[in-house]
């Protein structure tokens, strides 16, 4: 049996980091993922969802906020982003917006 490492933030339920087993094909790309923090818009079918990702082996963490159009059909973190509608920001990056966001709070 083997150990995997998760860095702490890294929610199992949406890990890929080490493969699942709804991946017949193999396909997803290998992430460690947060829980997401959902956030409700004023178009009812889709919400911005903002979480941390990482390298399988916990390097090369970013944030991303993308809006998705909910579905109870798969996962959200399977659900690809509206089109125009994600950023991406790298660690250092996205440390600094969480200030800034903290100080309009």
């Amino acid at each position: 049996m083997s150990t995997h490492y998760h860095p702490d933030w890294c929610g199992l339920a949406a890990c890929t980091a080490y493969g699942v087993s709804h991946d017949p094909g193999g396909l997803l790309e290998r992430w460690h993922r947060s829980e997401p923090l959902v956030i409700k818009t004023n178009d009812p079918t889709a919400r911005l969802f903002v979480h941390w990702f990482a390298e399988a082996d916990g390097s090369d963490e970013h944030l991303e906020v993308s809006m998705l159009e909910t579905s109870d059909e798969q996962p959200w973190y399977l659900t690809d982003p509206v089109p125009g509608k994600e950023l991406l920001l790298p660690r250092w990056s996205a440390d600094s917006l969480l200030l800034g966001l903290s100080k309009l709070m």
